[in-house]
């Protein structure tokens, strides 16, 4: 009988190869949730964002903050990473035909790992219903991020890399020629409201544990960032992670302190 891991990583690398492909020389976007995106600033990226990048990557919820933020996140998706856990205070739910709607060309997660992040093959999370990936599987194009560069990457932060973090170093892998990235603040403020609807805590409480995890050292992956994104030339960072990136320490009192005009509106 054949391996069940030998014949998942046969089919891994063959979607990997077909998604080097998709994204190579492609001038691709990730949009992240954290709340700054919806601030004065950013209103009216959203139409740039639609228009000037062959490649939009949106997150977890990210497609629910669409209708509410289209001035600001636009609404063009062309990729969506998620952690497939179908939970509100995780990837929410997968719903084929809102992602057909959404004219989403490919679908991406990434593979289990325990807390401090050790990898040892493809297989997801036990959290995810294989039934939701096997309907993805059959109705679009459907990547899992290979282990090893996985397994890599947590290695690197000395954690469980979050799923959007992820997502980052994944593109890149796959030979997009740049990627702006917003979005991100390793939760130096508040997710964008809407994005955590239906869970126990709001979106500043959330953020606040999410600062705080050990699973997902924000520490780590704020100082990997800054080793491996701040001076790529394949990254573009915007102007507020540009500012986190140069933080003396990762805290929310100096990003207060640096940002204290963005939220006046907000």
């Amino acid at each position: 009988m054949t391996d069940v891991n030998t014949e998942l990583n046969k089919a891994i690398a063959y979607a990997s190869s077909v998604y080097f492909n998709f994204l190579k020389g492609k001038k691709a976007i990730i949009i992240g949730p954290a709340q700054y995106v919806t601030t004065k600033p950013f209103y009216g990226f959203g139409e740039k964002i639609d228009k000037e990048f062959d490649i939009v990557v949106r997150l977890n919820r990210g497609l629910e903050l669409i209708d509410r933020y289209k001035p600001y996140i636009g609404s063009k998706t062309d990729v969506f990473y998620n952690c497939l856990i179908e939970h509100e205070d995780n990837g929410g739910v997968i719903d084929i035909k809102n992602l057909k709607d959404h004219n989403i060309q490919w679908v991406c997660t990434i593979p289990h790992s325990d807390i401090e992040g050790n990898c040892h093959n493809n297989r997801l999370s036990p959290m995810v219903n294989l039934q939701t990936v096997s309907k993805l599987a059959n109705n679009l194009n459907f990547h899992v991020m290979d282990y090893r560069l996985y397994g890599e990457l947590n290695k690197g932060v000395a954690c469980r890399a979050n799923t959007g973090f992820a997502a980052i170093f994944d593109l890149l892998y796959h030979g997009v020629e740049s990627l702006y990235v917003t979005g991100f603040s390793f939760y130096l403020d508040a997710f964008t409201p809407g994005y955590k609807k239906g869970c126990g805590r709001d979106e500043d409480e959330f953020a606040k544990q999410c600062f705080a995890s050990k699973r997902h050292n924000q520490v780590n992956q704020w100082e990997y960032s800054r080793k491996h994104l701040r001076d790529n030339p394949k990254v573009i960072l915007d102007d507020v992670l540009t500012k986190i990136l140069n933080l003396k320490t990762l805290s929310r009192e100096e990003f207060n302190e640096k940002t204290q005009d963005l939220y006046s509106n907000v």
